[in-house]
């Protein structure tokens, strides 16, 4: 490689590459705001069902039993914290943080959990079981 200065030439041996550059390197936390998050998380919650459509034919899928969880709700499921504030859902996972944005709302039943988020006139249910553990 040649350096060119107005009209001097000049050899410049090539540059080496930094070896500290990755040692330098930050790591910086996870955050995520979608409604699938939770179906990205499979060593907490394993996802079992899916239904999509208006709001009054999603909440139709929702099986029996599951209740509404309130703002302030906390639940933990392995190494996730689940916390629900008013219309979203907050995890969080070591220094990752994801959001189910609103309007979503959170139903449990026993160890199963559901989460219904809607965007305009679609809703989606999703139900979901607790992941085996060791996983």
């Amino acid at each position: 490689m040649n350096l060119k200065v107005a009209s001097v030439t000049a050899p410049v041996p090539p540059k080496a590459a930094q070896a500290d550059a990755l040692a330098r390197r930050r790591e910086r936390a996870l955050g995520i705001a979608a409604p699938w998050v939770l179906s990205a998380l499979p060593e907490c919650l394993r996802q079992t069902f899916e239904a999509a459509g208006g709001r009054a034919y999603v909440a139709s899928k929702l099986p029996p039993g599951y209740v509404p969880q309130p703002a302030g709700t906390q639940l933990r499921f392995a190494d996730c914290n689940l916390a629900v504030d008013a219309g979203g859902v907050l995890v969080r996972r070591g220094a990752d943080k994801y959001y189910v944005p609103p309007p979503s709302q959170l139903f449990k039943r026993a160890s199963s959990i559901a989460l219904m988020h809607e965007a305009g006139a679609r809703a989606i249910l999703r139900i979901y079981e607790p992941a085996p553990p060791g996983l």
